[in-house]
């Protein structure tokens, strides 16, 4: 278990932090690991999506994200994956059906470059 983050935040219900479970754990150890950049987690360097390189090269960019989707734990395989680029090339929308051990996790989030 985890400790649930909302909007960036941390609820606290009655005093306590709440906690995450099961497939709402992994949908948010997704959205972590597509908000992770390549680099910036002190504790593994190698960790995160290399963003800096993968907007310019869009298919380095799909693989990375799906590697790093595929490297949570409880994710078993990531289907229907979709990729856009904003206007302005500053944001990627991704759009995931991922599968996982709790059961399929529909993701659709928009991440800044930075």
């Amino acid at each position: 278990m985890d400790i649930l983050m909302q909007n960036n935040r941390l609820p606290v219900k009655n005093g306590d932090f709440q906690l995450a479970s099961g497939i709402d754990e992994i949908k948010q150890h997704i959205i972590i690991a597509l908000n992770t950049f390549y680099g910036d987690w002190i504790l593994d360097h190698t960790k995160g999506i290399d963003y800096a390189y993968g907007f310019r090269h869009e298919e380095f960019l799909e693989y990375d994200i799906k590697n790093q989707l595929c490297e949570v734990k409880g994710v078993l395989a990531v289907d229907d994956f979709t990729m856009e680029f904003d206007e302005n090339g500053l944001t990627v929308n991704v759009t995931a059906n991922i599968k996982t051990i709790y059961g399929n996790v529909d993701i659709q989030t928009a991440i800044n470059r930075g």
